[in-house]
């Protein structure tokens, strides 16, 4: 058997005007993640990352924390398929029917990125209305796109590696949220709710061989939760 461990990276910077680096405490968040993998003896055949920053950002952090003990792990593989779906254009899509449907919405827009209520509201509320299928626009990536390319692209990393290894792959928590749809045979609802409940930094880790592939474990946060400021250290953005 060969583990897979899908890995969300550390913090972004939520509400800035670029969202996609890691902020301080995503930073810490992939060293403190990084020295725990280390230090339990969990050593990478195979290391991989969506394309875009925070992720290769959490990859390199953890990867200089394995150097830092003297121990060499693999280049970093990147593969866009790993990548993240594109949420602005997903709600802004989405937001005219909603609007239509529920008048009251335009008093949330301004607070979206401020008040915890105006962005569970709007963000939620396209995000349910995307993976249901039932309202694709042009020009977006479908809930049924998106989930192929990532199950396309952990199918190729399991083909790639074989068996008796241990593979590193740091994305998102959408192509976590996909992964588990493919390997559980999830409702895409049931899925992006479960999205919603992954911790910066955490992993699902999946078994594999060339017949099957099986969840062990998902949103694991022991790496966090030994720290001493555990409860500052967890975060979902």
């Amino acid at each position: 058997m060969s583990l897979l461990y899908l890995i969300r990276h550390g913090q972004a910077s939520f509400g800035a005007d670029n969202y996609d680096k890691l902020s301080p405490m995503g930073i810490k968040q992939a060293c403190v993640l990084g020295a725990h993998l280390a230090d339990i003896g969990v050593v990478p055949d195979a290391v991989y990352s969506g394309a875009m920053s925070r992720q290769m950002h959490t990859a390199e952090d953890v990867r200089r924390c394995y150097r830092e003990r003297g121990i060499i792990v693999p280049e970093l593989v990147l593969k866009n398929g790993l990548n993240e779906f594109d949420s602005s254009s997903i709600i802004i899509s989405q937001l005219p029917e909603m609007q239509e449907q529920d008048p009251l919405l335009a008093e949330h827009l301004p607070r979206m990125y401020e008040s915890r209520e105006s962005f569970k509201r709007i963000f939620e509320g396209a995000m349910l209305r995307w993976v249901s299928g039932a309202f694709d626009k042009p020009g977006v990536e479908s809930w049924k796109d998106f989930s192929a390319r990532v199950s396309l692209s952990i199918t190729q990393i399991m083909e790639e590696q074989g068996k008796g290894k241990n593979v590193f792959i740091f994305t998102s928590g959408g192509p976590i949220a996909a992964a588990l749809q493919f390997v559980l045979n999830l409702s895409p609802e049931t899925a992006i709710r479960l999205n919603w409940q992954i911790v910066n930094t955490s992993y699902a880790k999946f078994m594999y061989n060339a017949g099957r592939i099986t969840m062990a474990c998902f949103n694991c946060t022991a790496h966090l939760e030994l720290e001493q400021e555990k409860s500052a250290l967890i975060s979902y953005r």
